[in-house]
């Protein structure tokens, strides 16, 4: 079993926890805009009418 130190397995730790922490924040991003969109009223459509 090849032994790594543990100064590069600290690192390594912390990369992956900064990778997976980022996936998460970015797929909660996404649900939120995703129901933002859909609670949002849909844009209204000027009339060309004149009073």
């Amino acid at each position: 079993m090849i032994h790594i130190p543990a100064v590069d397995q600290a690192f390594l730790l912390l990369l992956i926890v900064f990778c997976l922490g980022t996936c998460v924040v970015r797929a909660f991003w996404e649900l939120e805009q995703v129901r933002a969109r859909r609670i949002a009223p849909p844009p209204r459509r000027r009339t060309m009418e004149r009073d």
